[in-house]
């Protein structure tokens, strides 16, 4: 078995209403700003390919990311998780430098071509870890990762600056 090589930078929750998510973490664990974004790209979940929306936010959480995602259009392993598990946390982020890893031997059931790599593959995607985690692991492009995190700094910083 190889190692992974990758570092926890995320975590993502899936959400049927992403205000009322935001104001739950605001309130409970006093996470906020949020830095939110609306998402719609073309991607890939087990065997549909097609075109995905979602809504999501994003705070820093300690030396962490939260990601909350309300699912929109399209097949994906958010959807799925809200429809079969209902809310919650649904993936660890990991930036990794090396796309390829596979974990335990695990299959990419979902990719994200919103951003993609030089050779035009996805930048970010997740692995088939559920049943065995209790979580997809995500992996993201390292450069990507840190540019994500870079803007939720930089808008945070703002707003709590008051600029």
């Amino acid at each position: 078995m190889t190692n992974f090589n990758g570092d926890l930078y995320q975590i993502g929750v899936v959400a049927r209403d992403i205000e009322m998510t935001i104001e739950h973490y605001r309130s409970l664990l006093g996470l906020g700003p949020f830095l939110r974004i609306e998402t719609q790209y073309e991607g890939r979940f087990r065997n549909w390919r097609g075109v995905i929306s979602n809504k999501n936010a994003f705070a820093k959480w300690g030396e962490l990311y939260l990601e909350i995602v309300q699912p929109n259009l399209g097949e994906s392993t958010a959807k799925d998780w809200l429809k079969t598990r209902g809310e919650g946390v649904f993936h660890l982020g990991y930036a990794v430098d090396e796309m390829s890893q596979r974990p335990g031997g695990a299959d990419c059931i979902f990719e994200s071509w919103g951003a993609t790599l030089p050779d035009g593959s996805a930048a970010v995607i997740h692995l088939d870890t559920a049943e065995k985690l209790g979580y997809y692991i995500e992996l993201s492009d390292r450069a990507l990762a840190n540019k994500l995190n870079a803007s939720i700094d930089e808008f945070c910083s703002r707003q709590t600056s008051g600029a």
